[in-house]
């Protein structure tokens, strides 16, 4: 599946690519997608994440190649592949609510399911072990924008983690669906403004 903010001719260009977390999709009519479409044109791409990490980095990679000047964002799981994205393809970044460990964060949905869309999943250990040979990526151009109020990841640790080797922004409150979209756009421009 497949969508974007909006269409775009020939000669407009996307700004942002955006990675969706677990259990979801992408999705142009979202409320965060819709946010920061008012920065740019917005482009994504809905990748299985029940599937081997090398294979999801793949499919964002294929479509992100499309974009040779795109900001990548991605939340949650998300927020891991727009660090890897970034750094392999020196491209400037903001992970949202990052899954920093998510061989660990992935454990809960080992097996059967129904994602946060409705729609049933298989998610088997062999592909959240693979995780384990991956990091969270520090070596690139990005920043990592938190919601301290995250209910499913300890924003605390990510910042202890990253403090001093990435840029970061944090908001009081707010949650893992992260409540500041609006806010972040309006005090930190620049972070969206990178071309």
């Amino acid at each position: 599946m497949y969508g974007q903010s909006r269409a775009m001719g020939k000669s407009e260009g996307v700004n942002i690519f955006y990675c969706h977390g677990w259990g979801s999709h992408f999705d142009p009519s979202k409320n965060k997608i819709r946010a920061l479409s008012k920065m740019g044109p917005v482009d994504g791409v809905t990748v299985d994440y029940t599937l081997h990490p090398q294979l999801v980095f793949e499919t964002f990679a294929a479509r992100l190649k499309r974009h040779p000047e795109a900001l990548v964002v991605g939340t949650s799981l998300g927020g891991f592949f727009a660090a890897w994205l970034g750094a392999e393809f020196d491209r400037p970044f903001i992970a949202i609510n990052p899954a920093i460990a998510p061989r660990t964060t992935l454990q809960a949905y080992v097996g059967r399911g129904v994602n946060h869309i409705g729609d049933p999943y298989e998610l088997m250990e062999d592909c959240v072990v693979a995780y384990d040979a991956l990091s969270f990526r520090l070596d690139g151009r990005g920043t990592v924008v938190l919601d301290m109020g995250d209910e499913i990841l300890d924003a605390q640790a990510t910042l202890e983690f990253i403090k001093g080797r990435l840029p970061f922004v944090a908001f009081e409150g707010g949650s893992h669906r992260f409540n500041h979209m609006a806010e972040l756009i309006e005090s930190r421009p620049e972070l969206f403004n990178v071309y």
